[in-house]
């Protein structure tokens, strides 16, 4: 399970910042956006989530791994449903920049909560998995994109639903996540639970 879930986080984080690609061109020239206006609508998520590992990754060695994994999840839901619901571009690179922010925490504490939760014979292989999740969602951007042209759709619903699609894998995340005890080594070294955290590992 641990798996599943930090795996869906590492595959929403690769869809939104790559899909941005395909959707900045779709939207430069319907915006008629200059080069500089279009490299903000690519780069600010990518900007934010910079800040964004730097903040939440210290902050989840504060309150916790559920905690934030749930909060920076809620904050990509935000995120994408504001991306695509954006009625021009500087509404767009702000909504993107918030997404951002809940990429930039998702990514380091994905990885520490797989890690945290695999044992040491297994570990690379089970981390090795999640961070391969990234890789499908290269993939599955694109082809989601290359669906939507083909099937006659708009160029403006198109990247409106290749935006906003990033808001599901990111809300079963926050399902899976509520369902998911908080990382047996934070409850056992910073909580002191270790009691309560042994008892979940079996």
């Amino acid at each position: 399970r641990a798996v599943l879930i930090s795996g869906v986080g590492f595959f929403t984080d690769a869809y939104d910042l790559f899909v941005i690609a395909i959707v900045a061109t779709l939207v430069k020239s319907q915006w008629h956006l200059s080069t500089t206006q279009t490299s903000w609508v690519t780069g600010s998520a990518i900007l934010a989530a910079f800040f964004g590992a730097l903040f939440f990754g210290r902050i989840a060695d504060i309150i916790g791994r559920k905690t934030v994994y749930t909060v920076v999840a809620l904050i990509m839901i935000v995120g994408a449903i504001a991306s695509a619901l954006a009625p021009g571009f500087l509404f767009l690179v702000v909504a993107r920049f918030v997404l951002g922010l809940g990429i930039g925490g998702d990514y380091p504490v994905s990885a520490v909560l797989m890690s945290e939760y695999a044992n040491r014979k297994d570990r690379g292989r089970l981390v090795g998995l999640v961070f391969s999740m990234q890789a499908l969602g290269l993939i599955v951007g694109p082809l989601v994109a290359l669906v939507l042209l083909s099937s006659g759709i708009s160029g403006t619903i198109t990247w409106r639903l290749l935006l906003g699609l990033g808001a599901l894998p990111a809300a079963a995340v926050v399902y899976l996540r509520a369902k998911m005890p908080e990382s047996p080594r934070f409850q056992a070294r910073v909580q002191g639970k270790a009691d309560r955290a042994a008892k979940q590992l079996h």
